[in-house]
């Protein structure tokens, strides 16, 4: 099996990540180390690795690309039917790949296995969250429509870096040169068939105060127009995962229960992506005006109405109860 670790200028935390990726127990698996024109130590420290294992491959890029392409590169120089991506700074507990292989075992329609997660801050320390939000779910549903709509409230995604068939990751378009190109790929493997969730904490995940939105878009690098997406980032995370629907190959009735599942998980639903999307659609709609922009200007005005009407709809029902506490008692 491959695993992929794209990187660049990552010698902060990269030895600590090879050594977790090492001490797998699960043995038979290389590690394709694609490094980005790193300017710091990097080159060393994936060197010094590569001498003492064998398993540890060294692929450097002279001229530095984007962070989507070179997720995508790692993924192509890598061999074997299993594929996981890693980070250059989280860590993994011993039995993670052997206890995903084995839950991909068990269900052969299943197209990719993770496990709970926990974060970690600078210094290895556990970071107190709220994890019934953040910790991957379990995607396994039969439904297609089920596990889209679980996909959809959460509070993060970090599912991308679970173990996965090649096979089905060839399905997809890998990671594109968009905002959120981890949670569109996501959805397209969620299009494609069950993740599974092994229940114990076997990846701990590195979290930084630091890296805002605007930092992770600038170290990503490649995204269109970043200007204006990182302006209204949630609404263009939606145009993205609609169009992820659209060029699937499910069914058109499917594809439109999946669009609709999610207008209404970013501009009617109670969920983490509501809060944010609903006062950008507003946003866009007003951009579009501006432009003259007919069919944005179409679109956003109606993801904004949805949401009113939905407004509308709950203090109807406030104002009903209300109402039914003042009538007399008989």
């Amino acid at each position: 099996m491959g695993i992929g670790l794209p990187t660049h200028n990552g010698e902060g935390y990269l030895a600590e990540a090879l050594e977790s990726l090492l001490n797998q127990d699960h043995r038979d698996l290389e590690i394709v180390v694609s490094d980005n024109a790193s300017t710091d130590r990097t080159p060393d420290i994936v060197g010094r690795f590569a001498r003492r294992d064998s398993r540890v491959r060294h692929e450097r890029i002279e001229q530095r690309t984007s962070a989507p392409q070179n997720f995508n590169r790692a993924f192509e120089l890598a061999r074997g039917s299993w594929f996981m991506w890693a980070a250059d700074d989280d860590r993994w507990d011993p039995a993670y790949v052997r206890r995903c292989l084995a839950a991909l075992a068990r269900d052969p329609a299943a197209v990719m296995a993770t496990s709970g997660l926990r974060f970690i801050d600078r210094d290895g320390t556990l970071i107190v969250a709220d994890y019934a939000r953040y910790d991957n779910p379990d995607l396994s549903s039969e439904s297609t429509i089920e596990r889209v709509r679980h996909l959809l409230r959460r509070g993060g995604w970090y599912q991308v870096y679970g173990l996965a068939r090649r096979g089905a990751l060839e399905r997809t378009r890998l990671f594109q040169d968009v905002y959120g190109p981890d949670v569109v790929l996501t959805l397209e493997l969620a299009m494609a068939g069950p993740i599974l969730r092994v229940p114990e904490v076997l990846f701990w995940y590195r979290r930084f105060p630091d890296r805002t939105e605007i930092a992770r878009a600038a170290r990503q690098g490649g995204i269109r127009d970043e200007a204006e997406i990182m302006g209204t980032p949630s609404t263009h995370l939606q145009e993205s995962l609609s169009d992820a629907v659209r060029a699937s190959a499910l069914s058109p009735a499917l594809k439109l229960r999946l669009l609709a599942e999610i207008l209404e998980a970013f501009y009617v639903a109670d969920t983490p992506l509501r809060s944010r999307a609903r006062p950008e659609a507003r946003r866009r709609a007003r951009s579009a005006a501006r432009d003259r922009d007919v069919g944005r200007f179409v679109e956003f005005s109606l993801a904004d109405g949805l949401g009113r009407v939905d407004d509308l709809s709950v203090a109807g029902r406030r104002l009903a109860r209300r109402a039914r506490r003042k009538l007399p008692r008989r």
